[in-house]
This record gives C-alpha cells, structure tokens and sequence, in this order.
C-alpha cells in the first residue's frame, strides 16, 4: 500500500510534493504528507492480530475525547470512531490513520521544571475523560506460563539475544511485577484508559507550547501510576539509560497536583504500573527480536538491543523503587 493510495482513502487530497519519511519502521511507516488539504503526518499499519482491533478502538476513544477537552495535540483527521478507533481500513489488510502535522523539537531529558508541570496537568486532565478500561482487551501486561516463559528464554539464549546474567534478571522481574499486582489486585482491575507513553518522543515543543503526540499505545493504566512513569521517564529514566532527577519528578507532582489529579499509594506499589510496562514491553521486545512477528534480521536486531536496554533497566528499578517512593512521600 503506497501512501498516494493511503490519502486518498482517508480523503486528504491530493498529494502536492514528494512524502518524506518521519519513522523508517518496516512494519508501521510513519510519512509527512502534503496535501491540497494541508500537512499530515500519516501512519500505515497491518494489524498482527485480532486483539490489535479492540486495543486500538480503545486508544483512538482516549485521543478522540483528549481533542474534545482541548489538550493540547495535533488536530485528528476525524475523531469518528470506527471499529479500530481513528485508524481506517485503506484495502489490502492495511490500516492508515493522519494527523496534522505541527512544526517542532522534542526535548531532551531531563526535561525543565515547567515542561514536567505541564505534563503531570496533562495526566490529570486526560484522567477526567474518565473512560474505563475495557478488562477483556488485551495490551496490557499479562501472565504467561511458566513453560511459555521457560521456552522463550531458552530461545533467547540460543540466538544470543539474551544472556544468561539477562535471562536471570528478566526472570526475577517477572516474579516481581506477578506479586506487586496480587497486592493490588483491585487498582489492576479498575483502570481508566491513559496515554501510558508520555516521554520526551512523544512530545513537541512548538511555537504555540507543548504538544501531546501518539496516542497508539493509550490503554488500561491507574492515573497515578501514569504519572509516576510519566515523571520518572521525562526526569531522565527513559530506557532506564539515565538517573532521573528528583527535581523534575517533584516538578511533574506538583502539576498533576494543581490539576485536580487524584494522589495515590506514596510506596513501591506505586511503581506497579511502570514496572509492569516495562516488563510487558520486553516481553514484546523479546518476541520481535527471537523473530516471533517476522521482519527483516537487521529489524530483528533493533528489537534485541532494546530489550537488553529494558532488562538493564529492570535490574535498576528493581533496587531504585524504594528510594524513589521518599521523593513521592516529599
């Protein structure tokens, strides 16, 4: 599917200049196209599942509804939504979706103090959309079986993805994330739909201010614990590759706070929602890079280089979260 035949399905018109490639992902492109309607950013994708259709129904509702309280984020080609959310169906298995394309830098971490304000209001706001997680849609972490996991790491290590010191860290995170949500079995159950990715790629800095982009991951997460992966991730935990500063965590709080956001457990179990993403993120990192969704070897090995950057990352929450609860309780 070429992206002339993508604008014409979403109706943006008529192509005025040659599309330039925003993200060279070989199974979802991302393109900044002109048009005789205006600039977009346009987004193409084959689903890799049946569950794919309901999680992006879920997020697409998140996005639509984040417009109509007027966050701030690119304009939607429409905020109709179909069975996938604001992706539509462009022929050939193959979805599309398009935004308004805005003119602008993300920044870099540690963000400044006004930037982490203004994302911990951010968080409280969409929280006020108040649209409840669907518990039957997959996206969010699950169990496994001890055997599946047993096979996947023993995969792992025989492609030289993982490596044993690896697998053993994974293992214990595992064992980790499957007792902090027995704890809080009644939070995990009664999520609203949030962003879950608001990091410095997921946003602009524009004339006009800070903007939101990328809803794709929005799903089932507590709004407290989305703001602590939210201010721990803007105040240089992204990738788990930097020491996060306390001032931007502080900064983040105290926007979501002056928001109305709603403060939860000031502990560990209020790390359940980062550590678990992180965790689910791996696994899916895990999958890619063992080659279990295709793609080419050099894709393959992107995936298997962020995973060992996740597994280092668990190793460093899994120590760090109880100093890091002092800055919460602060």
């Amino acid at each position: 599917m070429n992206l002339a035949q993508a604008a014409e399905w979403l109706g943006l018109g008529q192509l005025l200049d040659v599309p330039q490639l925003l993200k060279d992902d070989e199974q979802s492109p991302v393109w900044k196209a002109v048009t005789d309607s205006g600039s977009w950013v346009v987004k193409i994708a084959q689903p890799w599942g049946d569950f794919w259709l309901p999680m992006a129904a879920q997020a697409g509702a998140l996005e639509a509804a984040a417009w109509e309280i007027g966050v701030a984020m690119p304009e939607p080609q429409s905020t109709a939504l179909g069975e996938a959310g604001l992706w539509r169906p462009i022929g050939d298995g193959f979805y599309a979706r398009a935004v308004r394309f805005v003119e602008g830098s993300h920044p870099s971490g540690p963000t400044s103090e006004p930037l982490a304000a203004w994302a911990g209001g951010l968080v409280a706001d969409l929280a006020r959309c108040a649209i409840p997680a669907d518990p039957a849609v997959d996206g969010d972490y699950r169990s496994n079986s001890q055997e599946e996991w047993e096979e996947w790491f023993a995969q792992a290590e025989r492609l030289e993805v993982l490596s044993a010191e690896h697998v053993r860290i994974f293992k214990l995170s595992v064992e980790r994330t499957e007792a902090m949500i027995e704890d809080q079995q009644e939070l995990w159950r009664s999520k609203l739909v949030m962003h879950r990715d608001i990091r410095h790629q997921n946003i602009l800095t524009s004339s006009g201010g800070p903007v939101l982009l990328d809803f794709d991951a929005a799903g089932a997460q507590d709004p407290w614990w989305e703001l602590v992966f939210t201010a721990f991730h803007l105040a240089g935990f992204d990738r788990g590759l930097g020491v996060p500063e306390r001032r931007t965590v502080e900064a983040c709080l105290s926007g979501y706070v002056a928001a109305g956001g709603a403060v939860g457990a000031v502990d560990e179990s209020a790390f359940i929602g980062m550590f678990a993403g992180r965790v689910g993120a791996a696994t899916w990192q895990l999958w890619m890079a063992c080659g279990h969704r295709g793609g080419s070897p050099e894709y393959q090995a992107g995936f298997a280089q962020r995973l060992r950057e996740s597994v280092n990352a668990m190793a460093v929450m899994r120590e760090a979260m109880p100093t890091w609860a002092t800055w919460l309780k602060a």
